[in-house]
């Protein structure tokens, strides 16, 4: 069991690790891209999946927001 104000506290923790891991990841792989032998058709096909990655974070942090919204309204204080 874990009391509201950590609960809270660790879902931040998560959601900010997952935005720096997921922008160092994309930044990494567009360079590795710039300087590959990868073909021209490949490299959109990456670069696809990098946009479609940013967009699963975006919709990702909506559905947090909404978690730690009713969490924080919760009258719980142990989950």
């Amino acid at each position: 069991m874990i009391d509201k104000n950590e609960l809270l506290k660790r879902i931040s923790a998560i959601e900010q690790s997952e935005e720096s891991v997921i922008s160092i990841y994309s930044s990494h792989i567009q360079h590795v891209l710039r300087y590959s032998n990868i073909n021209k058709e490949s490299q959109a096909k990456i670069i696809e999946m990098l946009k479609q990655l940013d967009s699963d974070l975006e919709e990702h942090k909506i559905v947090t927001k909404q978690l730690v919204d009713a969490i924080a309204k919760s009258e719980k204080s142990i989950f």
